[in-house]
């Protein structure tokens, strides 16, 4: 019984091999090694000939792919089917698609604000299916005023995809901050300059950012209006510090007062003495001086004259007041009667 069985076999085994064409004599062509990904199934379409004979896709032969949607390695499985048998094999690669993204330009903020998204765009290939970008771009430490590169961070498209990002720089600029000096601020020639007052009127200072220095005035020490200056007055190199225009400091006339020396006098008919006086409130600064002198009321006779300011004066820069209650005495010459010497007797010549 098994020899028959053995011989039946044989004998179908030799019908078969006459009926049914092998897959392995089959020639292949029109496949490539590699594709790129394109987001959906990658199905590659080969031609199949069996001599002269093109095969026909779901009558001589079924066509299956596996691993054929992301990058790597895919299989194409051929199977025979009608007059053909057994199967073919290929591998094939999945590579990634190129796409570039460009870092927009110009991207910034001010000193003390927070970071805004920093954006970009694809400029050359595109995302598959629904694949969408993640992640985000980065840009190097710091928060000081400055240029800062622009990275890639963690912005990826995924494995499919070969992302090359075109740099870019971040700006970080200066933050304005206006400043107004106090109205009204002055001081009384000679007097130390106070130091000036001022207030934020726009902007204001970040964190525990302070000011160092002090505003400044135009040159001079007389009296009159200075504009005030930002002087050595700074908020930093993180600050735009801007002050208000038209701003002065003003310096004001020092009263100074003056009184006569008290028990001035002449004798009637002598020489004019100067008049003295003595500063009984002020003070003179720098090097500036009394120029002229007091004068007094006109008269020479005996009696009293009011002491007056005379061209006595100082420079612009003073108040100058004179006690005028103060007199000059013209007082009585003495006088000493001298006695005269007696006449000579005269003698008579005798006669002759």
């Amino acid at each position: 019984m098994k020899r028959k069985l053995l011989i039946a076999f044989l004998l179908l085994s030799a019908f078969s091999a006459n009926i049914f064409a092998s897959m392995e004599n089959i020639a292949i062509a029109g496949i490539s090694a590699n594709y790129t990904y394109t987001g959906a199934p990658v199905i590659p379409t080969p031609v199949l000939r069996d001599g002269m004979k093109t095969l026909k896709k779901d009558v001589d032969y079924t066509l299956e792919c596996k691993n054929n949607v992301n990058v790597g390695t895919a299989t194409m499985v051929i199977k025979g089917i009608g007059n053909y048998m057994g199967e073919l094999k290929r591998d094939f690669t999945i590579s990634k698609a190129r796409l570039v993204a460009a870092i927009d330009g110009g991207q910034s903020k001010v000193y003390g604000v927070a970071d805004p998204k920093l954006t970009y765009k694809i400029t050359s290939g595109e995302l598959k299916g629904n694949d969408v970008m993640k992640g985000n771009l980065e840009r190097q430490a710091g928060e000081d005023v400055g240029i800062y590169p622009i990275t890639q961070g963690t912005l990826t498209a995924g494995d499919n995809y070969e992302l090359m990002v075109v740099k870019n720089n971040f700006k970080i600029e200066r933050a304005a901050v206006t400043i107004k000096p106090t109205p009204g601020q002055k001081k009384i020639y000679g007097q130390q300059t106070p130091e000036i007052k001022y207030t934020i009127v726009e902007g204001a200072l970040v964190g525990k950012d302070a000011f160092t220095g002090t505003l400044g005035l135009a040159a001079g020490e007389k009296v009159g209006t200075y504009p005030i200056t930002i002087g050595t007055l700074t908020a930093g190199k993180n600050y735009d510090l801007r002050l208000v225009p038209d701003q002065a400091f003003e310096i004001l006339k020092a009263d100074i007062a003056i009184k006569p020396n008290t028990g001035q006098s002449k004798t009637y008919g002598a020489p004019e003495p100067p008049l003295a006086y003595t500063v009984v409130t002020g003070s003179l600064f720098f090097n500036d001086a009394f120029k002229g002198s007091l004068a007094r009321q006109q008269g020479e006779d005996v009696g009293t004259y009011t002491i007056r300011q005379g061209t006595l004066g100082l420079n612009d820069n003073y108040n100058l007041k004179v006690d005028t209650l103060q007199k000059f005495e013209i007082k009585r010459k003495s006088f000493e009667a001298t006695p005269s010497a007696a006449p000579a007797a005269s003698v008579a010549a005798p006669a002759r």
